[in-house]
């Protein structure tokens, strides 16, 4: 844990100036977090874009979001959790979800539109159950020692389990 003294020298600025703007070292916390988390969606998004497969595209959110971006999606759940004693900040996670879905179900549906797939429940649903699966395996990723935990296949594994993406849907082409 870092004291407001710690971040301040690091931010070359004054305490009194971080606890005026941010009003607690919990809120400096999980505002960092919430910009973490979008800044690893995009870069996400970003490494997806050249896939030519469902299994492929979904391989590499998983396997980016868990890999070289999990410091940010950590980052994210341990505000959620810190959240969930402060109701004051509630409201940074809680937007900070709904852009986070918001995004996953504008990415979904134009994958939608490109390939003519079906869904097995409401975009909604679905942006809602990816997001839930990544925070559950980075939870445990970063509860538990390395040698003993999940490799980024077996996340991929968990991910796509979670979500009821069966063997057979991973090699349809992306582009109809």
């Amino acid at each position: 844990r870092a004291s407001v003294a710690q971040i301040c020298e690091r931010a070359q600025t004054f305490p009194n100036q971080v606890t005026y703007y941010f009003g607690s070292k919990e809120q400096l916390f999980v505002e960092v977090a919430c910009a973490a988390v979008l800044r690893a969606g995009r870069h996400t998004e970003e490494a997806a874009a050249d896939a030519t497969t469902l299994g492929e595209y979904a391989g590499t959110l998983v396997r980016t979001l868990l890999g070289p971006e999990r410091d940010g999606v950590q980052l994210f759940t341990t505000a959620m959790v810190l959240v969930s004693r402060r109701q004051d900040l509630r409201s940074f996670t809680g937007d900070t979800l709904r852009l986070l879905h918001e995004r996953g179900e504008a990415a979904l549906h134009r994958t939608l539109t490109r390939t003519g797939w079906q869904l097995r429940t409401s975009i909604e649903v679905e942006a809602k159950a990816f997001w839930s699966a990544i925070f559950g395996v980075a939870v445990q990723m970063s509860a538990i020692a390395p040698d003993v935990g999940y490799s980024l296949a077996d996340s991929v594994a968990v991910v796509f389990a979670h979500l009821g993406i069966p063997d057979t849907m991973l090699d349809l082409p992306l582009s109809s």
